[in-house]
């Protein structure tokens, strides 16, 4: 067999894995009327498969008379307090730009200090004359978070009396706590490329909706990801955002620069509204846009449960990427010690 034969007979294994795969997985997200049990949230986790669940509240008991969809509700509680939000000129707080010399890189937001209620000023329809972008989006636990941290409580401390520190269920199918609450204030100007984490998500929408689309680990093998140097937004004289890159010691970033989809995969679209909830796997790729309520917020709250990783699943993955790497496929990030 040539080397060409041998690579075209690698891609027609991959191809084959993908249709494999799709025998026997369901093509849409599976609608849970409501929520689960501990047991049944098991069975879910191990199933793998985004889901779309109804009836779940993450909000203490006791706080019918909070109109969640609502900015009051968030700048009263927020107690005037400073919170950090991610600034960014097109949105997109992590993706990757191509520089003027034609060199590409990962960029992080400019992240500045401000109250919720500067925040909610600058969202919606009355923050559309501005030309940037601002999105309450740090990920670090901003309500709760597992460890402690250098500096201190969380920034959203004051919401723990009202957001509660588990999903009951989901807690007991893991067996802990979750690692990191948090809560997401923003607008459509915000979007989030297309990346995946290393968590099990529960995520609950309370005003505005958020439109994932989504992708399986087996057909991240078809996406393009490289790795970039990492900047971060600055702000000039002129206040305009421009990315300087990071000072030493950084580390490059594998990110996805497109936001289009090889024609072989078939994304799975789904639209969380008010009160709606979605667990996504942990490992599954996903975007996401959003669409501010009638109060021109969207307000979101998210939990990060530890994923268990199994041997075999982890064999299979890692042997996935070496037949990809093989291929040709430099898109695929290669597996561990490699």
């Amino acid at each position: 067999m040539t080397s060409v034969e041998s690579v075209q007979a690698l891609e027609s294994a991959l191809e084959q894995l993908l249709d494999d795969y799709r025998d026997l997985q369901a093509h849409h997200v599976t609608v849970l009327s409501e929520p689960p049990s501990s047991l049944e949230a098991l069975r879910m986790i191990h199933t793998g498969h985004p889901v779309l669940i109804e009836g779940f509240s993450p909000l203490s008991s006791g706080l019918e008379n909070y109109d969640w969809s609502q900015p009051e509700v968030y700048k009263q509680l927020s107690e005037n307090k400073p919170v950090t939000v991610a600034v960014t000129d097109d949105g997109l707080a992590d993706s990757v730009r191509t520089l003027p010399n034609r060199s590409t890189t990962f960029v992080k937001p400019l992240e500045e200090k401000m109250t919720i209620s500067d925040l909610i000023s600058r969202l919606g329809p009355k923050g559309e004359s501005s030309k940037h972008a601002y999105y309450l989006q740090s990920q670090d636990g901003n309500i709760y978070r597992s460890e402690p941290h250098p500096s201190g409580l969380p920034e959203l401390d004051m919401f723990q009396s009202y957001i509660a520190r588990d999903v009951q269920w989901m807690k007991e199918a893991i067996g802990s706590k979750a690692e990191a609450v948090n809560l997401w204030i923003g607008d459509s100007k915000s979007t989030t490329s297309l990346h995946h984490d290393p968590y099990e998500n529960i995520y609950h929408v309370l005003a505005g909706s958020k439109t994932f689309t989504l992708l399986s680990p087996i057909e991240g093998l078809w996406l393009d990801q490289h790795f970039h140097p990492a900047s971060t937004l600055k702000r000039t004289s002129s206040g305009h955002l421009v990315p300087i890159l990071d000072p030493p010691p950084t580390y490059p970033v594998p990110w996805v620069s497109s936001s289009d989809f090889p024609d072989r995969l078939s994304p799975v679209r789904v639209t969380l509204h008010e009160g709606q909830s979605l667990f996504l796997p942990a490992g599954w790729w996903h975007r996401v846009e959003q669409q501010e309520g009638t109060s021109g917020i969207v307000v979101a709250v998210n939990y990060w449960y530890t994923a268990d990783i199994h041997p075999q699943t982890y064999a299979y993955e890692n042997f996935a990427r070496r037949v990809a790497r093989l291929a040709g496929r430099e898109g695929v990030i290669s597996a561990p010690g490699e």
